[in-house]
């Protein structure tokens, strides 16, 4: 549509194609004025332009360099990709920021709050995410990049004391993690809030709401997105961060859409049927247009990939092979004829027995297994071992060693730290104590590794591609988020060196694995394919 921007006046002028547009225009909007028959003239405020947007019309950006100041640490500035997000975020007040990880999310969206508060004082932003980055990315991007004009407030620990800090605090953004939010909310006789949860839904003064690695929100049916709805979802704003939204299939879309735009009035099911093809009684695959549907249930949105705003150093993906060792291929053999067996009898597995398969077999091949009782026992993966330590051996600077298990983490730890220093970081690490790891990774010389569980590492941590060019997979993990989340915190912009992506196999299982994660292909069936093949 042909529009210009009479500057001195503040005034949108369009020049619409019909009749009928020009009655909308004025419906739609009171200030509009028809001029000169097929022409109408809009002032250019916040309302009207967020209006425009909702009914598809170009805008002028809101903020820009005259009359606001992007605040920013010393040493960066403010990048065009970045002004767009922020003022996206601001013309569309419900919304998705889908940019890959490494776009710098983060500051667009605390712009953008900025923004907002400066124009309605009192008002206040609510920030959830993962507990892992509350405060180093949160927190700390609102202390280095504000200068102490605005503050932050986690709100973090007892009932009690979030009740109180809740009650207390007169921070600009308030900073939460997502099961944080529930406190309280019951299902004694039926589902309500109370407590925390009640009295954070009833603050009127939270007009923003910013949800980073929204994918917690993916199940519409959980107790944690019904509360969600009700807490977070009837802000004005409401703002979903997310680089991977459908990391499994089209419809982990669903839930991200539901809190947002109520998933555009569908039901689930109709979703389903509308993105995936049910292949068998557990399996459903997606259709041709399965995932273009579901980027059109997440909008409005906004992305940026990384290619298009950061140069980076290239990424070379390398797949190390190592042999079986006798007791590996024992146990292997095992867990195959279970599986044949079961299939053969003619029951079905479902994809909940079929998980417990294959974190199974990562525990045989990896070198550690759960019996029952949860107690670990160890048996002979020496090649996987020796391969991980030659690769250590083979780079000059820091490594990350991603590992799912956490008796698999410990037999890496007891063995590697013999060589070398390392620190680890997993959920047994305490909230600080990981804090403290991450610094003596970035900033000590001695520390040569990092062992980290993805589940805790995959959001949030930017300092490996600061001093880290290799990433080794001991295994391969189940989830294709954790993989792709993983895999960029070394692969993103601060990273000046070439990188490594290393993946150790010994199984055709675990190769289709990696080649799913790296598709974002679902897991589901991998492994009963394989053994009706008899390729396991």
């Amino acid at each position: 549509m042909n529009f210009f921007f009479d500057q001195p006046r503040n005034l949108l002028v369009y020049e619409t194609p019909s009749p009928l547009h020009v009655a909308q225009l004025l419906q739609s909007l009171p200030e509009a004025k028809q001029i000169n028959g097929s022409y109408v003239a809009v002032p250019a405020t916040l309302k009207n332009s967020q209006v425009l947007r909702w009914m598809q019309y170009p805008v002028v950006p809101v903020i820009t360099d005259k009359n606001y100041d992007w605040p920013i640490q010393p040493g960066f500035k403010p990048l065009r990709h970045q002004k767009m997000v922020t003022n996206f975020h601001v013309l569309h007040p419900r919304s998705f920021n889908l940019g890959d990880m490494g776009t710098m999310k983060t500051i667009s969206a605390l712009w953008a709050a900025d923004w907002l508060m400066r124009q309605n004082p009192g008002a206040r932003a609510l920030i959830v995410a993962p507990l892992s980055i509350l405060e180093r990315v949160w927190a700390a991007a609102i202390f280095s990049n504000f200068f102490g004009k605005r503050t932050a407030e986690i709100l973090y620990g007892s009932a009690e004391k979030r009740m109180r800090l809740l009650e207390t605090s007169k921070a600009d953004f308030l900073i939460i993690n997502f099961d944080g939010v529930g406190i309280g909310a019951h299902t004694r006789k039926k589902f309500e809030l109370d407590g925390f949860s009640r009295c954070l839904a009833g603050r009127a003064d939270i007009k923003i709401a910013i949800v980073d690695e929204a994918s917690g929100y993916r199940d519409a049916t959980t107790k944690r997105h019904r509360i969600a709805r009700q807490v977070i979802g009837r802000r004005e704003h409401l703002w979903l961060l997310t680089g991977t939204p459908t990391p499994n299939a089209p419809t982990d879309a669903y839930g991200l859409a539901k809190l947002v735009n109520n998933a555009h009035n569908k039901s689930f099911r109709d979703f389903r049927m509308e993105t995936m093809m049910q292949v068998s009684q557990f399996k459903w695959t997606p259709r041709r247009d399965g995932y273009e549907r579901a980027r059109a249930l997440l909008s409005p949105s906004i992305r940026f990939d990384i290619a298009s705003v950061w140069d980076g150093p290239p990424i070379t993906t390398q797949q190390r092979h190592v042999e079986l060792t006798p007791d590996q291929k024992r146990k292997l053999e095992e867990l195959k004829r279970d599986l044949a067996v079961t299939l053969n009898g003619g029951k079905q597995i479902d994809a909940i027995n079929e998980a417990a398969k294959r974190t199974k077999f990562l525990q045989i091949i990896q070198g550690a297994i759960y019996d029952e009782g949860h107690k670990s026992h160890l048996i002979d993966a020496e090649p996987r071992l020796r391969e991980i330590e030659d690769v250590i051996e083979g780079t000059n600077r820091k490594v990350v060693i991603f590992v799912n298990l956490t008796n698999v983490l410990n037999l890496l730890y007891k063995r590697l730290s013999k060589r070398w220093k390392l620190v680890v970081l997993n959920g047994e690490v305490s909230p600080k104590d990981r804090s403290e790891n991450i610094r003596r990774f970035e900033c000590d010389p001695d520390v040569k590794c990092v062992l980290a569980d993805p589940q805790t590492t995959a959001h949030g941590i930017n300092e490996f591609a600061l001093v880290a060019d290799t990433v080794i997979w001991a295994s391969p993990t189940d989830k294709n988020e954790l993989y792709l989340q993983g895999n960029k915190r070394v692969n993103r912009p601060g990273q000046k060196y070439p990188m490594t992506l290393v993946q150790i196999v010994s199984t055709k299982l675990e190769q289709e694995i990696y080649k799913r994660l790296e598709t974002q292909t679902s897991l589901q069936g991998v492994m009963l394919d394989m053994v009706r093949r008899g390729e396991l």
